[in-house]
């Protein structure tokens, strides 16, 4: 946000870069053998059918784990996502709230109001540039829980804010990128860390640089816990070296590469965690 706000509590081709974590053989049969949480997902909504998919899934007691909202060339917004009846998928059955449409300041005003009744934003996400910038968040009520929410800042105060964060013993929780090429915008959430994992933010980086900055650092640990993806095309990741279990991430998908991709992790008890598009390109990641 503006306001640091501390509460105390190519396309057409899919790149190498899917992983599994590392873990135990204990561990991973025991995942094989945990069912994923009741989920719906989507991608390539119009903000009428992100409206009207919002009602049903409400009304059918899903919960929103993540959204995106990206533009294509002629300017038309486009959402994905993904909702679950079990808090298992974000870790909690925290009350929520969703905003989708806004723009910069009213994503303030939002903010704002629901910081004042103790929520605090989970994931946010943003396309477009200047008074065109449109954002969609996706809220959680969790009085007392310390984190930082920021937007409109450039690369350079997002590594200096990422800095500040880790010295105040946060970590990010949700990062997106939106604005032009030569002014390239941040939207993003740090969050308390009591377990002090260790982490890093990577950004700017070309399918090539993203795809080396993967495997060496999945060779040391690592995980990647949020990725986007910029109208030109550079990747922005966050990196965890917790251990969740077993996990995939794949970037540099189309939309048609993305189905795909979802219909064959599905089938094998993978559920999306994290989705971002931009300009068609997709990237996500996923859990058991």
């Amino acid at each position: 946000m503006k306001k640091n706000r501390r509460l105390l509590a190519a396309m057409a081709a899919l790149t190498l870069t899917a992983a599994i974590a590392p873990a135990p053989p204990a561990l991973a049969a025991s995942t094989r053998a945990q069912a994923a949480p009741p989920f719906v997902a989507y991608h390539n909504l119009t903000s009428a059918q992100q409206t009207e998919r919002f009602n049903t899934l409400r009304a059918q007691g899903y919960r929103p784990i993540t959204v995106s909202i990206s533009s294509d060339l002629s300017g038309r917004i486009w959402y994905a996502g993904m909702w679950s009846t079990s808090g298992r998928a974000m870790g909690g059955d925290l009350p929520w709230a969703m905003y989708q449409d806004m723009s910069a300041d009213g994503y303030q005003k939002r903010f704002d109001q629901l910081a004042a009744q103790g929520y605090q934003p989970a994931a946010v996400s943003a396309t477009g540039s200047g008074a065109r910038a449109r954002f969609a968040a996706i809220f959680v009520k969790n009085p007392g829980y310390r984190y930082v929410a920021k937007h409109d800042i450039s690369p350079a105060q997002l590594l200096q804010m990422t800095g500040t964060a880790r010295e105040d013993g946060l970590m990010p929780a949700s990062v997106d990128v939106y604005g032009t090429a030569d002014a390239p915008r941040y939207v993003a959430v740090w969050v308390a860390n009591p377990g002090r994992v260790r982490w890093l933010v990577r950004t700017g980086l070309t399918q090539e640089d993203h795809d080396f900055e993967f495997k060496k650092h999945v060779a040391k640990g690592y995980r990647p816990t949020a990725i986007a993806v910029s109208a030109t095309g550079l990747y922005t990741v966050v990196w965890r070296d917790d251990k969740p279990g077993a996990w995939y991430s794949y970037s540099g998908m189309t939309a048609a590469g993305y189905q795909s991709r979802f219909e064959e992790l599905k089938a094998k008890g993978f559920y999306p965690i994290n989705i971002n598009a931009e300009m068609g390109r997709y990237a996500a990641i996923w859990t058991k």
